[in-house]
């Protein structure tokens, strides 16, 4: 191993990324944070919070090699902070965000882009609230007429968190002093123990208990208000960045498991008309898929080669049915909404301008006949695998053909 890893974050991300078992050092801002990580073998936790100047000076003096920002999406300024301080040094930096919660459909929910947003809204509606959005949003409500009597605030059960809420006008009648998780069945009790016609929440994502919340108040007939993310940088999953972290650390490689399915009359989900989407949906089309191709212009190939085109932009509902999915669009940020829809849904995919996006990699397929091969490198040497391909292709037919005549010529010398 060469270096060392920073993991920023007391998060459920932070935690399952430390628990596959790469050493490093996690930091974590509060006391709170440092008891998520607990028990973990190979991890030291630094508590205490740290601006830009301290956090560069820290990755410097310990010189670590890279960094992990799994810090919770609405720690805004802790990530700007992470990467000024990566920035200045030049160390390698990944992000790993939670996935946003799908709310289209969703009747009872009303999203808004801040907790102010949130407060003017109640200030209009009327009706008693529970909010759920932590301590140190509450000051923003406190201008909500008739706030003491009619919020109701789940936090966190330390002696500083109450004191802030008592600090604020909050009374004890008025705190719920709780740890999570809370099931939907929980919630949906505290809706009707406080006589809430309005749930606030942030999009904490499943980590964070999104759906039960916005489950409970449908089941309770409240209405959701959902305080949407200001995601500044994209963020991946834990998986991949374990895999990142490992490369840049130099450990062994931990190579995918090539699971092959049959994709024989199955839908497939393209979206993007162009040359990426092409050689992709030709690869599903010689496996048999039935390949549906999304996209307001296509390259003339798709319809000369007969492929189901569907000439608009993207929408959720073009995933209805899917079996699998693809996003090669032109735009990054359609490319990762349909990423988030697809593995929201459990529908497989590969988005193809972000393998940190993918729960599948999309192979570069070689075959002849039903002898077929496919080559990875889990994303990290595109290149590579290209060239292995090309050579691959140039040598398999001959290496079947002559994988099957020896065969042939044993099977023809048995009594």
């Amino acid at each position: 191993m060469r270096g060392r890893l920073l993991v920023f974050g007391g998060t459920s991300e932070a935690r399952e990324l430390l628990e596959s078992g790469i050493p490093a050092v996690c930091s974590v801002a509060t006391d709170y944070g440092a008891k998520l990580l607990e028990n973990l073998s190979g991890v030291q936790t630094i508590v205490g919070r740290m601006d830009a100047s301290d956090m560069a000076e820290f990755i410097r003096d310990n010189g670590f090699t890279c960094v992990v920002d799994a810090t919770h999406p609405y720690a805004a300024e802790a990530s700007r902070n992470i990467k000024l301080a990566c920035g200045s040094g030049g160390t390698p930096l990944l992000r790993v965000l939670r996935e946003s919660t799908p709310c289209s459909g969703c009747a009872n929910v009303k999203a808004v882009s801040s907790c102010e947003e949130a407060a003017r809204f109640i200030n209009e509606a009327g009706g008693n609230v529970l909010l759920t959005v932590g301590s140190k949003e509450l000051n923003k409500f406190t201008g909500i007429t008739g706030y003491k009597k009619r919020l109701f605030a789940r936090v966190l059960p330390l002696p500083e968190v109450i004191s802030r809420c008592a600090e604020l006008g909050f009374d004890a009648g008025h705190i719920i002093a709780m740890q999570g998780p809370f099931s939907q069945e929980m919630n949906e009790a505290l809706i009707k123990m406080t006589n809430a016609s309005i749930l606030v929440t942030k999009d904490g994502g499943p980590a964070g208990g999104a759906r039960e919340k916005i489950n409970a108040a449908a089941a309770a007939g409240a209405t959701v208000i959902l305080v949407r993310r200001k995601d500044e940088y994209a963020g991946c999953s834990v998986e991949y960045a374990v895999r990142w972290a490992r490369k840049q650390l130099e450990l062994p490689p931990v190579p995918f498991f090539p699971m092959w399915i049959d994709l024989y009359g199955k839908l497939a989900v393209i979206a993007g008309g162009g040359t990426v989407a092409l050689r992709r949906a030709r690869i599903l089309k010689k496996c048999g898929a039935a390949v549906k191709v999304v996209s307001p212009v296509f390259r003339k190939e798709f319809t000369d080669e007969g492929f189901e085109v569907a000439a608009k932009k993207w929408e959720e509902r073009d995933l209805e049915g899917a079996y699998i999915a693809v996003a090669a669009t032109d735009d990054r940020n359609v490319n990762s909404e349909i990423g988030v829809r697809a593995r929201n849904l459990g529908i497989p995919v590969s988005v193809a301008d972000a393998a940190s996006e993918c729960t599948f990699l999309f192979p570069s397929l070689i075959s002849e006949g039903d002898a077929a091969v496919s080559i990875s490198s889990g994303g990290f040497s595109p290149r590579l695998v290209r060239n292995m391909a090309d050579r691959l292709r140039e040598v398999w037919p001959s290496w079947v053909e002559g994988c099957k005549r020896n065969l042939n010529n044993k099977e023809g010398e048995k009594p």
